[in-house]
């Protein structure tokens, strides 16, 4: 009955986690997901940036949290700014 008590589960490094096949789907469908609701809303831009991260996650999982650590600083100096910086920079892109 003690031995049944005492059972504990192996935890896993952080590392041996994020390098998980499941882990790699779940962000990428995340991501796809951010990207339907940017463009159900109107943000192009945004949509297309969240695409191009998911694309990114499929070959790069540290290229695709970086760009997910811009998209998410960008979000929050816009919701503090009231003007996203990244918007900024596409307008002043000529196409």
């Amino acid at each position: 009955m003690l031995s049944l008590l005492s059972i504990h589960q192996q935890s896993q490094p952080l590392d041996a986690v994020l390098d998980t096949d499941r882990f790699s789907t779940i962000n990428v469908l995340s991501l796809l997901g951010q990207t339907l609701y940017e463009a159900n809303r109107g943000n192009d831009e945004r949509a297309l940036l969240l695409l191009g991260t998911a694309l990114v996650a499929l070959q790069s999982k540290k290229a695709s949290f970086a760009l997910q650590g811009v998209l998410a600083a960008d979000h929050l100096v816009g919701k503090i700014a009231g003007e996203r910086p990244l918007e900024t920079v596409f307008r002043q892109v000529p196409l």
